[in-house]
Formats: structure tokens, C-alpha cells, sequence
């Protein structure tokens, strides 16, 4: 049974290494530019910004974009962020440049601080907006090995470290601060380590963290989950409790609705939408999206499960008003559609139409965002290998949740090829 599952797995941790992505004909309708010369010093503009970072692994920047109010992106800024990024034996293989998980970068609800992960460093930074644009304020430990999400709420930043070696035998932790309104970090002491073990060649750790919308109940997805002798599909998500300090509670796990649980969003209403591979050992097998209710308990109940329409569906974002669901299918080397569904109150997913396809020359597509009012949509094409230098697609949200391409970032924009993480205000 291990044997097989990390069959499966090292077959996942090579996605990237398929074959290069026919264009879909998707034309850009116009281009995001900007000046790099003058990015380095261009001030704070438009109604908001969005952030993503380089994931170099010698120094690795935090990459601002100005945010206009018809969706236009400017670059602003290139920021780093003291420590270093990593490369990881998933995603594209051994030495793939990107990090894969949901969540590497994140910001406040009131648009003034930012945080980012430096995996090669096992740190976490933090930044400020000015003025005179974005400014670095910390850089602290992450509190364990690898650290490749971000979960905030409030005053609180969690952090998952997906390759802790712990010493009940368990793989990754979590570790959380308390934030200052300048954005200083300081160690909450809360740390507690995943509820299960991952293979250790570590190409099925956790994928992401996150808050349920009330800062009640934390939540990890465990990809692999359940291989070591539990019964019933593989993966896992873990649940934990925040008390009345901040602190959190013990991880308990539950088994995940649909196979290879990876990215996921909270709506509204308390529904947890989670993406699911659901067989990493044929690279063309259509993957899942599932819905769960979460208890304040953090007690985790399935509620609906569809097809995602795509290959490798990774990352998910719900809009504010908890109607509408968009889910990146990573595609590596096939066709990587946003896939959209409706969302009802009682958590049933309805598949929408049509699908947002992938560019000319996108070997894969990542991370996404929301605009803070939920108009736009951003969606992150690394450069992991073939293909066009890393960028960031842009899409008008119509009033029933369609999907409309109104551009691209530029090569100019210089992300880096291991451009991860993606948040918006």
C-alpha cells in the first residue's frame, strides 16, 4: 500500500515535466505595463495592489502591482524580504522553483500590512504600506522547517511548516504571532504539530492553512494524509481550535470527502470549498472540488463534491458575497481552465460556463486572488520550465460570476521563474 501511494506521488511531484502547452487562443485584450526603471520608486496609486513574491532562492523578493479600478495592474515595487526562497521536490519535480501550496503571501483586511514565507530560510516576513510604498518591518523564525503557508485573522498569523520532522513522528507544525498594528511580529507561543505523517521524500506534504471566518477554527489540508494504515481514501484535514488567547488547540483530523485534499477558502457562511487531485498517478485524470461544513468545534462535516473540469486543481477563492467559486486547474502541460461554480447557502457547488482557459505559451497556472471588492480576479502563470516568462492574467468578474480576460502582466515585470503566492486588496 506505501509502495503504491508513493508511486503516486513521485508521478505528482513531476507534473511540470509532461510536455509544453498548445495555446488556447485566448488573446489578451490589452497589456499590463509598466516601467522598470522607475519600479523600484513608483509611489503608492489606484484603489489597491496586488502581491506575490519571486521565491528566489538566494534573496527573495515580495513584487507589487498598483491595482486600478478597471482592473489594471502596474508594477510599483520589488521588495525584498531578507530571507531566501526554496525550491521543492514537488510541482515540477526536483528543484521545481515555486512552492506548492495556497497562500505563500498574504495581506491585512485593511490593505496595510503584507506577510510573506521564506522557505529556504525558515522565516517569515513581514512589511508595511506607506507612503512612499511598500516597507519592510521583520523577519522572524517560522517556528519550524519549510514554511510554506500564511493563515491571519485579526491580530493572529499562523504560519505551516509542511516539513517539521516531529517527534510524536508526525510531518510539519503550526506557529503563530501576534501582529502589531505596525506589523511587527512576536512569537504567540502557540506551536502544534500535524495530526499525520507525509512520505518522507516530501512530495505530499500539507498544502495549506487557514482561517474559518471567524477566527474560531484553524484549518490545514494533509495531501497525504492517512497513507500510514488509516482506512478510507487518502488525505486528511486538520482542524484546531483558537482559544481565547490566540493559542491553538491540538490538531484533529478528519478524512477528506475526496482523495489528494489540496488548496481551499472559507465562504461567507462558514463552508470550507476544498480542491482535490483525487489520483496523482495518471496525469490526465480530471480532478475534484468539494464543499464541508465546520463546526466552531472544528468538527469537519462533508457537504458536496463535483468534478473540477480541469487537471491538478490546486487553489480556490470565493467571492465576498459566498455566490461564486473559482478553482485554478494547474493543467502542466494540458489546458490549466478557472473553473466557476455557483455556491448555494446550504454549500452545494453548481458548475458554471464557460471556463476561463489558459494562455499562448502557459505551461501551468498557480495561485489566484480576489480584488477586495470581488470584481477581479488574478491568476499567477509561473515560469517553471517551458513557456512564457512568470506573469499574472487578469479577469472582470461579470454580475452573474462570468469571467472576462482583460489582460496579462507584462515580461517585463520581471517576477522571477519561481513566482509564488498571490494576494490582493
Amino acid at each position: 500500500m506505501i509502495t503504491q501511494v508513493r508511486s503516486q506521488l513521485t508521478v505528482r511531484s513531476r507534473w511540470v515535466l509532461v510536455s509544453a502547452l498548445a495555446g488556447l487562443g485566448l488573446a489578451c485584450f490589452w497589456l499590463l505595463t509598466a516601467s522598470t526603471a522607475g519600479a523600484s520608486t513608483a509611489k503608492v496609486a489606484g484603489v489597491g495592489a496586488v502581491y506575490t513574491q519571486t521565491n528566489d532562492q538566494a534573496a527573495n523578493s515580495v513584487v507589487v502591482f498598483n491595482r486600478f479600478a478597471n482592473g489594471k495592474l502596474v508594477k510599483r515595487q520589488s521588495v525584498s524580504t531578507g530571507g531566501k526562497g526554496s525550491a521543492q521536490a514537488v510541482g515540477c519535480g526536483p528543484g521545481c522553483p515555486i512552492l506548492d501550496s495556497q497562500t505563500a503571501v498574504v495581506v491585512s483586511d485593511n490593505g496595510r500590512l503584507v506577510f510573506a514565507v521564506n522557505a529556504g530560510s525558515n522565516t517569515v516576513t513581514s512589511f508595511r504600506e506607506t507612503p512612499a510604498g511598500l516597507k519592510r518591518v521583520s523577519q522572524v523564525a517560522s517556528g519550524g522547517s519549510m514554511p510554506e503557508s500564511l493563515a491571519l485573522w485579526g491580530n493572529l498569523l499562523y504560519v505551516l511548516n509542511v516539513a517539521t520532522e516531529n517527534a510524536n513522528a508526525t510531518t510539519g507544525n503550526i506557529y503563530g504571532y501576534r501582529v502589531s498594528p505596525s506589523g511587527k511580529l512576536t512569537p504567540l507561543g502557540s506551536s502544534r504539530t500535524l495530526a499525520n505523517a507525509a512520505p518522507p521524500d516530501h512530495s505530499a506534504d500539507a498544502r495549506a492553512i487557514g482561517f474559518k471566518r471567524n477566527g474560531k477554527v484553524i484549518v490545514v489540508t494533509e495531501i497525504a494524509g492517512g497513507f500510514m494504515g488509516t482506512a478510507g481514501p487518502p488525505g486528511r484535514i486538520d482542524t484546531f481550535v483558537v482559544g481565547a488567547n490566540g493559542k491553538a488547540g491540538p490538531a484533529v483530523s478528519h478524512p477528506s470527502a475526496q482523495p489528494f485534499p489540496f488548496g481551499f477558502e472559507f465562504d461567507n457562511r462558514g463552508h470550507l470549498i476544498v480542491s482535490s487531485i483525487l489520483n496523482p498517478a495518471d496525469p490526465t485524470t480530471i480532478g475534484g472540488v468539494a464543499t464541508y461544513s465546520v463546526s466552531n468545534s472544528g468538527v469537519v462535516t462533508p457537504l458536496d463534491a463535483k468534478s473540477s473540469s480541469g487537471i491538478l486543481p490546486c487553489w480556490v477563492v470565493v467571492t465576498n458575497d459566498g455566490r461564486h467559486v473559482y478553482v485554478v486547474n494547474t493543467g502542466a502541460g494540458h489546458p490549466a481552465p478557472v473553473t466557476w461554480f455557483s455556491l448555494s447557502k446550504s454549500g452545494v457547488l453548481t458548475p458554471r460556463s464557460p471556463a476561463a482557459g489558459s494562455l499562448p505559451g502557459e505551461f501551468a497556472r498557480t495561485d489566484a486572488a480576489l480584488s477586495r471588492d470581488s470584481k477581479y480576479l488574478y491568476v499567477l502563470a509561473p515560469q517553471v520550465g517551458p513557456g512564457a516568462p512568470s506573469h499574472v492574467d487578469a479577469y472582470q468578474l461579470r454580475a452573474n460570476g462570468s469571467m472576462k480576460l482583460i489582460g496579462s502582466t507584462p515580461a517585463g515585470a520581471n517576477l522571477g521563474k519561481g513566482a509564488t503566492g498571490l494576494a490582493a486588496r
